[in-house]
């Protein structure tokens, strides 16, 4: 991240998947409401290749009928599952190392999450990160539908400085958020999309964290 260092004057950090890793927990609670309505289970690598923002998009592909039930019905289901799960996973290899050394030198890290918001903060500070982030940005539901909005409702609260500003994330929309917002863009592939698709964003891609933080970039 020797480049972050020098070129960038703020991160922008995806949670899921980027810095937490909850891909499991998710394959798992998303293949118990299938088998529930007697839906088949949608195997991890068909998840990386159709997990996507809005979430209602995904959940049609992996076999939701909405003509049976609603969108909120069985994405408030998911939810209620996760929040009740969310403290079992673990953090990516080398997250705290990564940001210890960007906040070592007072580098501004954020949260840009399409995390409900009070959940998001609840579980960084589970985690003892909240000290490193000066902000942390959720949804204000828990339906997913995106956050470039979110994402430029930050950037007009601190400043229109897009060229000096770095998103770090897991998925295409991470990608499609910073293009929104005009901002450069890195992947890590240990989240919930396959290297495949994230390298079709044509951004720099690292197989985890760790890659990043020991990289050049």
């Amino acid at each position: 991240m020797k480049k972050v260092l020098g070129k960038y004057d703020r991160l922008f950090w995806d949670w899921n998947g980027t810095l937490i890793n909850d891909i499991d927990l998710c394959v798992e609670i998303i293949n118990q409401s299938l088998v529930n309505r007697s839906l088949k289970p949608v195997e991890k690598e068909r998840y990386l290749e159709i997990f996507e923002f809005p979430v209602k998009n995904y959940y049609e592909k992996v076999g939701f009928d909405f003509k049976k039930e609603t969108f909120e019905t069985i994405g408030g289901e998911f939810i209620k599952a996760y929040k009740t799960r969310m403290f079992e996973c673990s953090l990516h290899e080398k997250v705290t190392e990564a940001l210890e050394e960007l906040s070592s030198r007072k580098i501004p890290q954020f949260i840009l999450s399409a995390l409900e918001s009070g959940s998001l903060k609840k579980v960084i500070k589970h985690y003892k990160l909240d000290e490193f982030f000066h902000d942390v940005k959720g949804l204000d539901d828990h339906y997913a539908d995106g956050k470039v909005e979110l994402g430029k409702r930050l950037m007009h609260e601190i400043g229109q400085d897009s060229k000096r500003t770095l998103m770090i994330g897991d998925t295409t929309h991470d990608f499609e958020t910073a293009s929104a917002l005009g901002i450069d863009c890195v992947l890590v592939s240990s989240g919930h999309n396959s290297k495949k698709r994230l390298e079709k964003c044509g951004v720099p891609v690292f197989d985890s964290i760790a890659q990043l933080l020991q990289s050049n970039f």
